[in-house]
């Protein structure tokens, strides 16, 4: 069966924030350079961006194409309780349909700015409306500690943010802050397939499909998506290829004045902390789940400051979960990988992916190797090699799980070690 790369999740320029270049011709030849076969559409229910997307996209059969690209009606929508969620759609009926629905709900659904609209409603109830307009819908970025489903002060279980539409919620998208490792320490969450995906706001190489999911289905047409997702009939997402969490800001608990971060060891005695962490004993797993759970109660303080610790991503998983990640077998592998511009920056030694120096190497190992997801995923190492030794490295490193990381925490990016650095230590 074909094997599809897709990016279920980006935006229009009828986004804030988003560039003026996301428009359907430059969004189709950034994903041609990529490599990845089918998107998102991003806010079908702007008005403005629907007819964009109806000027612009063919339909052949089931299936919308620009210049060879598949699209799929796509929108980010946010709730009452400022919960992002991923509506996927079949078609753009089913597009004008959920936005008659919404529309008494919904202050921006038709403004020039209302690319991710606001309704006024529970998850429970824009789900209903999804699956009214035949549409599937999960979390968007589910452990992010803004606008997520999981984020602390909100939900710990499907059910509490769905309610009895709770049994139609068939995926994650894990976002850039989580990876299957993370969402598999929730029981509930362990029979859902995860969508691995950018939330791009710009068509350069570093930005979409920085995350994407590779689909195993006979073609890019929703039905074909649905049976993949709801794994049915051979259909099933293949690979998860993502940044690890490790580099994002708040993967490690912190304390919320100093943003020293949160280290947990075994053993015992008193706490300790230098400039960068606080490390904590625990005599075993029992005790590291009570502190996790005083942390979230605010009852743990900072030996540093005397201030309360906040959960990071890791540990907020670990709390409302088992403590422990436990993959289901149906689980496809998650590849940590950088954008390929980011690879090249780090092996030179330079401090923007955009320098001449970075796109000239980009560009001499698409011109020599294809797109960039072949260059990350298939492309034999000793080929890579021949035109540079370190990139080479550094993506054999990240394919077999090798590479080395700084984790970040408390507002404090992680950091990528590597691999010379690495043996170095």
């Amino acid at each position: 069966m074909p094997l599809f790369d897709a990016d279920l999740h980006i935006h229009s320029l009828h986004s804030i924030g988003v560039s003026n270049a996301m428009t359907v011709p430059r969004i189709a030849q950034g994903a041609k350079e990529k490599g990845l076969h089918l998107l998102g559409t991003g806010d079908a229910t702007q008005p403005q961006w629907l007819k964009h997307l109806r000027t612009h996209l063919k339909q052949e059969g089931d299936v919308y194409t620009f210049d060879a690209i598949a699209f799929v009606p796509t929108v980010e929508i946010e709730d009452f309780e400022s919960i992002h969620h991923v509506v996927i759609l079949p078609n753009f009926d089913a597009v004008e349909n959920l936005r008659i629905a919404t529309k008494p709900h919904s202050p921006n659904l038709n403004t020039e700015w209302g690319g991710r609209p606001r309704v006024n409603l529970g998850g429970a109830e824009l789900a209903g409306l999804v699956r009214d307009a035949e549409g599937m819908i999960g979390p968007a970025h589910a452990f992010t500690p803004f606008k997520s489903i999981f984020r602390e002060s909100r939900h710990s279980t499907l059910q509490t943010c769905y309610g009895d539409e709770a049994s139609n919620i068939h995926f994650i998208e894990l976002g850039l802050s989580a990876d299957s490792e993370i969402a598999d320490c929730i029981p509930e969450l362990r029979g859902l397939t995860y969508l691995t995906s950018s939330d791009a706001h710009s068509p350069g190489p570093d930005k979409l499909g920085r995350e994407f999911t590779r689909f195993e289905m006979e073609s890019c047409s929703f039905e074909e998506l649905r049976y993949a997702i709801r794994r049915e009939r051979g259909r099933k997402a293949v690979l998860n290829v993502g940044l690890n969490p490790r580099l994002g800001k708040y993967y490690l608990s912190f304390c919320s004045k100093c943003r020293r971060t949160l280290v947990i060891n075994e053993g015992d005695g008193a706490p300790k902390f230098d400039d960068l962490n606080i490390y904590v004993n625990c005599a075993d797993n029992a005790e590291k789940d009570r502190i996790l759970h005083d942390i979230h109660l605010r009852k743990v303080r900072c030996p540093a400051d005397g201030r309360p610790l906040r959960l990071g991503v890791r540990d907020r998983a670990l709390e409302i979960g088992e403590g422990v990640s436990k993959s289901p077998d149906h689980r496809p592998r998650y590849l940590h990988i950088a954008p390929l511009l980011d690879i090249i920056a780090y092996a030179l030694e330079i401090k923007s992916s955009s320098s001449r120096a970075a796109g000239t190497l980009y560009y001499k190992m698409r011109t020599s190797f294809g797109s960039e997801t072949s260059v990350l995923t298939n492309t034999p190492i000793e080929s890579l090699r021949e035109v540079s030794d370190r990139v080479a490295q550094m993506i054999q490193a990240y394919r077999d799980g090798t590479a080395c990381y700084m984790a970040g925490g408390g507002g404090r990016y992680g950091r990528l070690i590597p691999p010379w650095e690495c043996e170095a230590e």
